[in-house]
Parts: structure tokens; sequence; C-alpha cells
């Protein structure tokens, strides 16, 4: 595999990991109205769902990176599999900052 081909297939795979976290945080977001909708819209639970969603969102990330991961390395898409491995740490770093910044203030 050429140097070239190796660095799309590493930024399509960072691609894929970006697309599914849209997909997640939509579930996550749709949760929440489902939520707001079963109890009262004026309770906090709709809320509480994003809260917990997005600060356990490393967790909720390693349901779909690691059965993605295994799936491209069956299928011989190393580079790939090494781009959503870097989308995947990136991701755990971000969230893990804001989290300190959030809650380093207490």
């Amino acid at each position: 595999m050429s140097q070239r081909n190796e660095i799309l297939q590493t930024l399509l795979g960072i691609l894929i990991l970006f697309v599914l976290h849209v997909l997640a945080a939509g579930i996550i977001f749709g949760l929440a109205g489902l939520v707001d909708q079963i109890f009262s819209p004026s309770s906090y639970y709709g809320l509480g769902t994003i809260l917990i969603g997005s600060m356990g969102f490393f967790i909720w990330q390693l349901l779909y990176v690691i059965p993605l991961c295994i799936w491209l390395r069956r299928q011989q898409r190393l580079a790939m599999m090494k781009g959503v491995i870097i989308g995947a740490v990136i991701t755990a770093l971000l969230n893990g900052g804001c989290f300190l910044v959030i809650f380093a203030g207490r």
C-alpha cells in the first residue's frame, strides 16, 4: 500500500468515527426528547439524560469503537483501523479535558 493511500484510509477512518459520533449524539438527544415526552416537559429528566450521556460519552464510544476495530481488522483494513483508533483517542482526550474544565472549579 502506498503512503498516500494509507493516509487517505486513516483519514477515512477518522471520518467514519466522526459520523458514528454524530449518530451517537443524535441517539442521546433523541432519548432525552423521549424522556421529556414520557415525563412532564417541565421536569429536568431530559436534561439529566443529556448530561449523563455527554459525561459518559467515553463509555458510549467504546460500545461501537471496539466492534468496529475488530471488524476492520478482520477485513484487513489496518490503516482505516488506525484512523478509528486515533479519532477515538482524540475524542477521549477532548471529553476528559472538558470534563476537567467543568469540574475543576469546584
